[in-house]
């Protein structure tokens, strides 16, 4: 079987350059996720790379991996519309997303992690509540 893995042409040179602009380390949410850690005092490591699907977030204390994922790129329930341009790839490409993170998550779990995937739409106070929760558990079941 022969996977087409080539990209379709860009809608316009703008949409190519703003693609090209998007980031994948240290994002916005990426960094307000880090600052909810810090206010809550938590020492965590950023991007770790010996782990299945680089975490972006690892409280290694209490084998915790968190992963921020944007609402597009990792097709939230809530916010995800896929583009009217080149649809049928787009709607491909995002759902390899998803198998993936789906996939990623049970190595984690298979290796003894809890894994929490925060959302670019959370706000920083769900955040905190979503992380203290994940901690928490890991401290009761310990």
């Amino acid at each position: 079987m022969i996977i087409d893995t080539a990209r379709p042409s860009p809608k316009s040179k703008a949409v190519s350059e703003r693609m090209r602009r998007v980031r994948t380390k240290r994002t916005a949410v990426e960094n307000r996720a880090r600052s909810v850690l810090r206010l809550e005092k938590v020492k965590y490591k950023g991007n770790v790379k010996t782990l299945p699907g680089s975490p972006d977030l690892v409280l290694k204390e209490f084998d915790l991996a968190i992963f921020v994922n944007g609402c597009f790129w990792h097709g939230c329930p809530r916010c995800y519309t896929p583009p009217k341009h080149n649809r049928k790839w787009w709607n491909k490409k995002i759902a390899g997303n998803r198998r993936r993170d789906r996939r990623v998550t049970r190595q984690l779990r298979a290796q003894g992690y809890s894994v929490v995937h925060l959302w670019e739409h959370d706000t920083d106070e769900r955040m905190r509540v979503r992380i203290r929760c994940a901690v928490k558990r890991r401290l009761m079941t310990g």
